[in-house]
């Protein structure tokens, strides 16, 4: 190509769309479409996901069924037990670190000004990962749930209403942590590190959240008791399990109760997190460090 061509080429005015929708949809399936490309990854993530429910079953072998009982949900075993709460929080932190995650891989390949350069809203980049995170999610998720109770064949209670209001809790869920997600994904503009505090947050949340054992264990604890009652993660799997082991519904009082406290979680982080990044930002642009790692 002759330079004049070239330098006719960098003076076309290219039209751009301005819809936000387009936008979000620009950013999630570019990003889906790397995921589809990753086909040994996906295997092998599918592979690893079923062995771990198998490892859950043999590990509930060992423990005495009849201290579930004193938790509420019934007379559920413990494989069913820690199935709702396996697959809650891998759900969870798969979509939320998902945003972080990308900022981190943004910055870390240089790539991070041109989106911020770009016409896109840095909101619709936001809204953009977090739908894709959502449905590559979801679809680990269904794996383990799936696995759990079609070929492990543990009891859940599985009708239309139930599973109606299990996806809104997840939904109430994931949507009262994405404001802590948004905020990680400011610190690392800022820090341009932010994953180990994000898989240590995760750590401390799944344990204190009681994923694999009742929370009256922590009864004898009273500073980690009070912390896991902190937490809008254990709202969300305790009304989960209420759901899936009782059947229990939204309109169920524990289960009611259980969503006005994720309300008042998503009212208070979202606007928070948006906050923290949008600073993040104007930091990163004002000290000239948006290309740095």
């Amino acid at each position: 190509m002759k330079v004049e061509e070239l330098v006719d080429l960098f003076r076309e005015e290219t039209s751009y769309s301005t819809s936000e929708l387009t936008h979000v949809w620009a950013v999630f399936w570019a990003n889906f479409k790397i995921f589809l490309s990753y086909k040994t990854w996906v295997l092998t993530e599918t592979l690893s996901t079923m062995a771990s429910i198998a490892m859950y079953s043999f590990m509930g072998l060992q423990v005495d069924a009849n201290k579930l009982v004193e938790t509420g949900y019934g007379t559920a075993s413990w494989l069913a037990f820690a199935l709702v709460g396996v697959a809650s929080a891998n759900y969870l932190w798969m979509c939320i670190s998902r945003i972080s995650h990308a900022m981190s891989h943004e910055v870390r390949e240089g790539t991070f000004e041109v989106i911020i350069s770009s016409p896109i809203r840095l909101r619709s980049y936001i809204v953009g990962q977090l739908i894709r995170g959502f449905l590559v999610s979801a679809y680990f998720m269904f794996g383990v749930l799936l696995v759990g109770i079609f070929i492990l064949k543990v009891p859940q209670i599985i009708t239309p209403v139930t599973v109606l209001s299990f996806f809104t809790v997840i939904l109430f869920m994931v949507a009262s942590y994405i404001g802590i997600g948004i905020m990680a994904a400011g610190i690392i503009l800022v820090y341009k590190k932010g994953d180990p505090l994000t898989f240590l947050f995760a750590n401390i949340t799944e344990f204190l959240g009681g994923v694999l054992f009742p929370l009256n264990y922590l009864k004898g604890y009273p500073l980690l008791w009070t912390i896991a009652w902190l937490m809008p993660y254990t709202y969300a799997l305790d009304a989960a399990r209420k759901i899936l082991l009782t059947g229990a519904t939204l309109a169920s009082p524990s289960v009611l109760n259980n969503l006005i406290v994720l309300a008042i979680c998503i009212a208070v982080f979202t606007p928070l997190g948006l906050e923290v990044f949008k600073l993040s930002c104007d930091r990163i642009r004002n000290e000239g460090t948006v290309a740095t790692y």
